[in-house]
């Protein structure tokens, strides 16, 4: 899994108004107040969006750099929607296997996801060892 997630959010942000003008598609969004999937009231707006999930590291980066190129004054102006943007990539984490798991971004990378007003965000997953 080479998972990359763009999670948006903020207090009185309108997901659904940012989603529509800028036509995006998220996987899911919801409202301040509305419960979450285990009953507890989420305190600010927000929606996730899928960004990459690609075979390998390189080719979710690849794409990445390709949808924040298109988005990226959509992510600019999340700030006067009242919102944030943090980019979440995903790793497998298996404790049976020797090879640690490593991303690494440039630098370019690294000035383009704050260009864009991203905060960057690495969770490890545990692995489903076979």
């Amino acid at each position: 899994m080479h998972l990359v997630v763009i999670r948006v959010s903020g207090v009185e942000f309108d997901p659904d108004g940012f989603t529509q003008e800028h036509r995006l598609v998220p996987d899911i969004s919801w409202r301040a107040g509305q419960p979450d999937p285990v009953g507890l009231l989420h305190p600010h707006s927000g929606f996730n969006l899928t960004v990459a999930d690609e075979p390998t590291f390189t080719q979710s980066l690849a794409k990445l750099r390709q949808w924040i190129q298109h988005h990226k004054l959509a992510l600019q102006t999340l700030e006067s929607w009242g919102g944030t943007a943090v980019l979440d990539v995903a790793l497998d984490v298996s404790a049976s296997d020797q090879t640690p798991s490593i991303v690494a971004f440039s630098e370019s990378d690294l000035a383009l996801f704050v260009e864009s007003n991203l905060t960057l965000c690495v969770t490890g997953y545990p692995a489903q060892d076979d």
